[in-house]
């Protein structure tokens, strides 16, 4: 947690708690198929892989949807999943925020279950489109 402090990361309760809890897991989903996206990677718990070099996603998320946030895991795609001090947590990284639960727990279940659509909060590029579409 070190190599994060100095990037600038505050590791919060919550984050603490959520890592010492799964830090280190590999969790395939059990659905491969959500109700408007394709759920075929696994949710690597690795704070360091989420986080390290992408200090910019949390501030990104900061400026977006308030809060100090911290790296928890790498999602689709590559995504980073933040998790934020009252245990909302999501995925960015590419040019979108995603939803992933308002809890550790419901984002995990989401993230392994794909059982409820995935939801854009945010489009990060100017004039890119919320993806999954919301139509």
């Amino acid at each position: 947690m070190e190599e994060l402090r100095l990037q600038g990361y505050d590791l919060s309760q919550v984050a603490d708690s959520a890592l010492r809890s799964f830090g280190g897991l590999e969790i395939m989903p059990s659905n491969e198929f959500g109700p408007n996206f394709s759920n075929d990677a696994p949710l690597i718990v690795d704070p360091i892989l989420a986080g390290s070099g992408h200090r910019v996603l949390a501030e990104e998320l900061e400026r977006e949807l308030g809060g100090s946030w911290y790296p928890f895991a790498e999602w689709l795609s590559g995504s980073s999943v933040f998790i934020r001090g009252d245990g909302w947590t999501v995925a960015t990284g590419l040019e979108w925020i995603w939803e992933l639960g308002t809890s550790l727990e419901s984002a995990i279940e989401f993230a392994v279950r794909a059982h409820r659509p995935l939801v854009c909060l945010r489009v990060l590029r100017p004039g890119a489109k919320p993806w999954p579409s919301t139509s």
